[in-house]
């Protein structure tokens, strides 16, 4: 299994802003598949809970580079937050070792 980690400098949701206080996205292709996992774990500012439906996210990583795509909400209250990917995850790099096994 490989696996990359980014923590977030900012988060959109369908193209709101979130106050986001902490944000870590994890990204892991298991062996003997190309197909990709992710995972954003969210903690902001009280905002209202995310309906459990499919939303765009646009996240800005430490490094500047926006990472992109189509989650569905696991779970949301007030405060915590957690997506699942369900699709591609636009943003990632041949350097975060996450290429599909030849």
């Amino acid at each position: 299994m490989q696996h990359v980690r980014f923590t977030l400098t900012s988060l959109e949701v369908s193209g709101f802003g979130v106050p986001l206080q902490v944000g870590d996205l994890v990204v892991v292709r298991h062996d003997g598949t190309s197909d990709l996992d992710w995972e954003l774990v969210a903690t902001t500012f009280p905002v209202e809970p995310y309906e459990r439906e499919p939303h765009l996210l646009e996240m800005v990583a430490l490094d500047g580079r926006l990472l992109r795509g189509d989650a569905v909400v696991v779970r949301s209250d007030e405060r915590r937050h957690v997506f699942r990917g369900v699709g591609p995850l636009a943003g990632l790099t041949a350097s975060d070792g996450m290429d599909a096994p030849s």
